[in-house]
């Protein structure tokens, strides 16, 4: 068997190994009647772990061509693929330039807890691989502390989080903060309008006040003449 061959240990995609496994055993210069023979006889010894248990434990001859033993391979290790696509669910996973810090790391968790078995090493890089390097303060503080202290675990992500960056509540470009200040629009305009209202409806107490004529005085001057007259 090449020593070049790829072993199959589980966690990637079975129809993959079979495809590459074939085309490599083709290769060789094989006579076309030895092709099928050799595939068949030597697959066991491109398997490791998990997949060469379940290939030891096949009843003796019970699997006579190779089309029929990569079709029970395939069915037996679908749920590596069915894995396998799940991961680059999380790795595809990126920060909007809109979107907040605390938004992005609830949407990234929430992908994360739906993948069985990922494991610690991949979530941490995938979320670091996720962040806008551009971002807001708080992303790029976060990522500050994480290129400064680099995290094995989600544990210490999340805490990072909530010890280094929450505090500051500067994560201003998130759409819940947004939330926030529109809410906070909406109740400053009711407040006005309040008091426009309130204004309109308060009586006018000048308009309503009786008329009273007060009495005309001389002048000074005029009052002193008219005394020294009499």
């Amino acid at each position: 068997m090449p020593p070049y061959l790829k072993i199959y240990d589980g966690p990637t995609d079975p129809e993959d190994h079979v495809t590459y496994y074939v085309s490599t055993v083709k290769g060789n210069d094989l006579a076309k009647e030895q092709i099928s023979s050799i595939l068949l006889k030597k697959f066991g010894e491109t398997l490791t772990g998990g997949a060469l248990t379940w290939y030891s434990q096949l009843p003796a001859r019970s699997i006579k061509t190779f089309e029929k033993m990569a079709d029970k391979f395939v069915t037996a290790h679908a749920g590596a693929k069915k894995a396998d696509a799940r991961v680059n669910d999380i790795i595809v996973i990126k920060q909007s330039p809109g979107e907040g810090l605390r938004d992005f790391l609830a949407r990234f968790n929430r992908v994360r807890m739906t993948i069985p078995n990922l494991s610690e090493g991949m979530a941490v890089a995938a979320f670091q691989n996720g962040l806008n390097r551009n971002g807001s303060r708080a992303t790029r503080k976060l990522l500050s502390w994480l290129m400064k202290y680099p995290p094995t675990t989600w544990d210490k992500i999340h805490n990072a989080y909530f010890a280094e960056v929450r505090a500051d509540e500067d994560d201003l470009n998130g759409p819940t903060h947004q939330l926030i200040l529109v809410q906070a629009g909406s109740r400053k305009d009711r407040r006005n309008n309040f008091r426009r209202d309130l204004a309109a409806a308060r009586p006018n107490r000048e308009r309503h006040q009786p008329y009273i004529r007060s009495a005309i005085m001389p002048p000074p001057s005029t009052k002193r003449a008219y005394l020294d007259q009499g």
